[in-house]
């Protein structure tokens, strides 16, 4: 197993993309931390289905725009395992609005949930990584943040701040034994989403591979650049969104 007796805390971690890798990375032995914020029976019927692989997982509700939540979601960490070896910065939300129509307090929230959220929940971890001179934070960003995209400006910008929170992260932590690094998906169809079948369709007949992703399409770069394996990768976005763009 390529994350045997290590500890891992995937933020947003029980629905849509990140229960796919909370359940990846326990597959590959790695002790997990749930971190939710809303949807407590997903949360407690993942937890059940980790618990029966080998390897532990436990329920820690967070805000992670709010330092005192993200502080308390390190320390209860640290007190059930010891230690923090992977951190996935997961938590976010979407939201299609033309720019006319964005409330300031819809702006800030976007910007919060992804760009303070990874923050916190970098911060709090590096304290811990640098104590052990290792760890892997991965960050959930976005095509989107390269490209951009009409009516999700707020959106296209909290992910596109991602990317350069983790470049710049990367560049610091790196001498400390922490990589960081990212993960950009496409289109992935979690199931908790707005859009029709029919705009799901129409935008999968865009695709060179012709379908839309699904979490599990997305899983296992988060395995592999927590892994030993992306020992040298530092700073790098991994791009699984079926050939939409090709950065």
């Amino acid at each position: 197993m390529k994350l045997r007796d290590k500890t891992s805390i995937i933020t947003g971690g029980n629905t849509g993309i990140g229960r796919a890798v909370s359940l990846a990375l326990a597959n590959e032995g790695s002790n997990i931390i749930i971190a939710w914020h809303d949807k407590e029976d997903e949360a407690n019927s993942l937890v059940e289905e980790i618990n029966a692989k080998n390897v532990e997982a436990k329920l820690i509700n967070v805000d992670v725009t709010n330092e005192s939540s993200v502080q308390n979601l390190f320390a209860k960490s640290i007190s059930c395992f010891g230690k923090i070896d992977v951190l996935v910065n997961n938590a976010g939300i979407q939201k299609s609005q033309p720019i006319h129509k964005i409330s300031l307090n819809d702006w800030e929230t976007m910007i919060s949930v992804h760009l303070r959220g990874a923050f916190l929940c970098s911060k709090e971890s590096s304290i811990h990584m640098i104590n052990s001179n290792s760890g892997s934070i991965i960050n959930v960003c976005s095509q989107l943040g390269y490209i951009g995209k009409a009516n999700y400006t707020a959106y296209s910008t909290a992910k596109g701040g991602l990317i350069a929170f983790t470049r710049a992260l990367a560049r610091e932590l790196a001498p400390h034994g922490i990589r960081v690094n990212g993960v950009c998906p496409g289109l992935v169809d979690t199931g908790f989403d707005s859009l029709s079948k029919e705009a799901k369709k129409e935008h999968a007949s865009r695709l060179p591979m012709g379908r839309l992703g699904y979490p599990s399409d997305i899983a296992s770069a988060f395995v592999f650049l927590a892994s030993n394996e992306a020992a040298y990768y530092c700073g790098q976005f991994l791009h699984p969104n079926g050939g939409e763009i090709m950065p």
